[in-house]
């Protein structure tokens, strides 16, 4: 029998082709065998997935260090580690939707409850004031309402494509560590860098979400908290920082974080006037019956 890859004669019973590597495989593809397959390397006890996490707790600087000079297969590809955080974490807030619009909603500001109880206020019990204040007052209300209505859609966008945020934001975060932590690592191990820590922190955000459903909406929210924690942990490991500088380089990358999502913001802001100006000349209708609330 020849290998189905190279075409190089094998060995009777052998396992793999001594010309290209490659794993001899007889037995067709069947169901039960890529679920087995699934478990057996992604979730498996001794799989790569499961080293990688452990490592990535106990020992980060060990993961971003060997990945990047050259050991790739101990461990799980940075982007495939970042990948099944982030599906994990869109099954389980898409699956616990309620919960998890609940628990963001647990923590609104003052303003936001004014705002919510202005909406739903019914205006016809509204007496003694004059026309001038009830026109002001409806105006109010429809601010209120469509102030809700973006809110919430807000929460289904992050809900729907919280994979996609993922990777997008880990530019940001590798142009923020790049900026922090100069040398000796280029962009593209940061960002590589960034892939795993981001990974991790999506198991965070998930163990303490779990927790929360059963507890107080505070750990979930705490999980931030957390994150940082995590990052000084991670880079004061792997860049071999004191305890000090760990912490003062990492208020650096705190407001660098900071100044580089300011500047993304008002990015998107620009982009979004102009979106709505060009909406508001081409399909005023349609604009309208986007910011009309039911």
């Amino acid at each position: 029998m020849n290998c189905k890859n190279c075409q190089d004669p094998l060995e009777k019973n052998a396992l793999f082709c001594d010309n290209c590597g490659a794993k001899v495989i007889t037995s067709r593809i069947t169901f039960k065998l890529l679920i087995g397959q699934l478990f057996s390397d992604v979730f498996g006890v001794d799989s790569k997935f499961f080293l990688t996490l452990k490592k990535m707790l106990l020992a980060p600087e060990d993961v971003l260090n060997e990945y990047l000079t050259g050991v790739r297969k101990r461990y799980v590809n940075p982007f495939a580690f970042l990948a099944v955080g982030a599906a994990l974490s869109l099954l389980t807030f898409n699956f616990f939707s309620d919960e998890f619009i609940k628990m963001q909603s647990g923590f609104e500001t003052e303003q936001s409850r004014a705002m919510k109880a202005l909406a739903n206020k019914d205006l016809s019990t509204v007496k003694n004031i004059s026309k001038e204040e009830f026109i002001r007052l409806q105006q109010k209300q429809h601010s209120a309402k469509i102030g809700l209505k973006v809110q919430e859609a807000y929460f289904k966008f992050f809900l729907q494509y919280f994979n996609l945020i993922t990777f997008l934001i880990l530019p940001l975060y590798a142009l923020t560590s790049k900026w922090t932590y100069r040398k000796p690592h280029n962009y593209g191990e940061h960002i590589v860098m960034n892939a795993y820590l981001q990974g991790f922190t999506m198991y965070i955000s998930l163990i303490t979400f779990f927790i929360s459903m059963y507890t107080s909406p505070l750990v979930y929210m705490s999980s931030m908290f957390l994150y940082f924690i995590y990052y000084l942990f991670a880079f004061g490991r792997l860049y071999n920082h004191s305890f000090i500088k760990s912490v003062v380089k990492f208020l650096k990358f705190l407001l660098v974080l900071g100044l580089v999502i300011t500047l993304f913001t008002l990015v998107i802001l620009i982009i979004g006037t102009i979106l709505f100006f060009t909406l508001k000349w081409l399909n005023p209708e349609l604009l309208k019956s986007i910011f009309t609330p039911n």
